[in-house]
This record gives C-alpha cells, structure tokens and sequence, in this order.
C-alpha cells in the first residue's frame, strides 16, 4: 500500500521506511521491505514482479546503501 497520497514522486529517506513499504526506482523495478532495522542500520527486502508478487531471493544491505540507490515513493 502506497504511502505517497500526493500522487508526485519523491525519493525515499530513512524516515519513510518501514515493513511493508513498496517503493521503486527509476527503471521500475519494484520492492517491498521486509525487515527494517534503523538501529542496525540493516534492511531485507524482495523485488516484486508485475503482479507485485515476490521475485527473487530475499536482499539484505545497509539503509545507507538502499538509499543511494535512489529508490522513489510509488
């Protein structure tokens, strides 16, 4: 369920990520969170596929490098 009600893209901040979150980047490619640790400083997620159902093996890195990565609000 998308959190952005504004309908305007914007990139996602550390605030905004929590379980179950849905976010995409700029070629498309969706994901959702599974796991959020901000003390850690550690999130898993999966990639989705067009039916939103899960895609890949479950990825796990730094909120840091998630971020970089300039993923975006769907």
């Amino acid at each position: 369920m998308s959190t952005n009600s504004s309908g305007i893209l914007r990139k996602i901040v550390a605030e905004d990520l929590k379980v179950g979150l849905i976010c995409a980047d700029r070629d498309g490619n969706r994901v959702r969170m599974d796991r959020v640790d901000h003390r850690a400083n550690a999130i898993a997620y999966h990639y989705l596929n067009d039916e939103l159902r899960v895609q890949e093996g479950i990825q796990e890195r730094s909120i840091t490098e998630f971020l970089a990565e300039g993923w975006y609000l769907i």
